[in-house]
């Protein structure tokens, strides 16, 4: 009797173990998975930010030139590239931005461009 009496609190006391070294598997899994998802977040932040900026670079510049047609700009947060179709004087600029570790985010931006210059659209894109 005194023996199976061990087995019981052995084998309690595996199973135990078992469920709490899964439950903190299962946590540890759970908070990588969220610090990834919240860098990510962050990274598309500044990628959007960046393609707003190059935006607002290429309307200054499609304001000053009416022969403005886009480019490719590099900083140390990444590139950008700007790329214009024009219609008349309907004018769409996307800015599509890379950083460093691969995230993209795209700026369409519809224009009508005359003696002024009037903003149409302004839209994050796929």
């Amino acid at each position: 009797m005194i023996n199976s009496r061990g087995y019981i609190a052995f084998i309690t006391l595996l199973i135990l173990s078992a469920i709490i070294l899964l439950a903190g598997v299962t946590l540890a899994l759970l908070s990588i998975s969220q610090a990834q998802q919240s860098l990510a977040a962050e990274k598309g932040e500044i990628a959007y930010s960046l393609a707003e900026g190059c935006m607002e670079d290429a309307l200054l510049s499609s304001f000053f030139d009416e022969d403005y047609a886009g480019g490719t700009t590099i900083i140390p947060e990444g590139s950008c590239l700007i790329s214009v179709s024009k219609v008349a004087d309907n004018w769409v600029l996307i800015s599509t931005a890379t950083i460093d570790s691969g995230y993209k985010r795209r700026i369409r931006v519809n224009i009508l461009r005359g003696t002024d210059l009037q903003v149409l659209s302004w839209q994050q894109i796929e």
